[in-house]
């Protein structure tokens, strides 16, 4: 076949990578390799492809040889970059990232991947900068404004969070990212069949979504009225920030002491052991909680794992 071919096949992989079809966007892209085997633009956006599927043994094969193809590819790099943070590779990631946003300072695409990089890293404040720069470049990125917006509802500023994900979802009513944040803003709201109709919205779009599921156990674990309190608890404490979320665990251990110090200065032996074992069903609960929720999530992923496995 001629060159027109495989750009035709190219042109077609791109637009189902668009539109979630990543089993045809995957067909697509071996039939391009079929036809130019060297083609390093073909075995990166396979790669990206594949690690969307959660394939990330053969995106990282597919990713090195894009790099081997064409070295100097942003894409091939690009790519690379993700699978290195699929990998948990985070320090190598941030490297070829940082390249990247020094070649191609206009993508916005790039600031906002490194920005990821630094939420897995547990630098958040560092996330906002570019994030601004990204929506600087392109003020109607509806993956940007709803990155923004998560990054806003993790601080707990539910206003901010929920003017991204509005502008988001203006600009692309069925964006799936976009529906994940609102879902989490409703949530938070406590509007909770709003929040389940958004994380079913999402879920008609990608089945196989972590995190269109992740919102999905959320609704249920918000509605139990066990796992309810754990789930604001939890909120709540994830809006303040490691640094603050520790201050307020270490204030109210020194509570929990002085409160037992107190009573039994004053002889109050009743108090001091109820104060003991009130402070024993805070901690065993904050223990348990994540394990029943993480077991709640676990069954939303096991049909979409079996449905997979063919």
């Amino acid at each position: 076949m001629s060159e027109p071919d495989v750009d035709r096949w190219l042109h077609l992989a791109r637009q189902q990578m668009r539109q979630g079809q990543l089993s045809g966007a995957v067909e697509s892209l071996r039939r391009v390799l079929s036809l130019d085997p060297e083609l390093s633009e073909g075995h990166a956006l396979l790669a990206l492809c594949l690690l969307d599927l959660r394939r990330v043994h053969a995106a990282e094969h597919e990713a090195n040889l894009a790099l081997t193809q064409d070295p100097e590819s942003t894409l091939a790099v690009y790519a690379s970059a993700q699978v290195l943070t699929a990998r948990r590779r985070f320090k190598a990631a941030e490297q070829r990232f940082r390249l990247l946003c020094e070649f191609e300072p206009e993508n916005p695409l790039n600031h906002r991947s490194l920005a990821h990089v630094y939420d897995l890293t547990g630098r958040r404040e560092q996330m906002r900068p570019l994030l601004e720069k990204a929506l600087d470049l392109d003020p109607e990125d509806p993956a940007t404004l709803a990155d923004f917006g998560e990054w806003h509802l993790r601080r707990g500023d539910l206003d901010q969070a929920e003017e991204k994900a509005r502008e988001a979802l203006e600009m692309e009513p069925e964006h799936h990212d976009g529906l994940i944040l609102m879902g989490g803003i409703l949530l938070r709201r406590g509007r909770i069949d709003e929040a389940h109709d958004h994380a079913v919205w999402a879920l008609r779009q990608d089945p196989g979504s972590r995190a269109a599921l992740h919102l999905m156990a959320s609704v249920k674990a918000r509605r139990s009225f066990l796992l309810g309190l754990w789930w604001r608890y939890s909120a709540w404490m994830g809006s303040l920030g490691e640094g603050r979320a520790i201050l307020v665990l270490l204030g109210a251990f020194l509570l929990y002491r002085l409160g037992e110090i107190t009573a039994g200065a004053y002889g109050l032996t009743g108090l001091k052991q109820y104060i003991s074992f009130l402070w024993l069903v805070i901690v065993a609960y904050t223990w348990i909680g994540p394990a029943i929720f993480r077991q709640s999530l676990k069954k939303e992923l096991s049909p979409v794992k079996l449905d997979k496995e063919f």
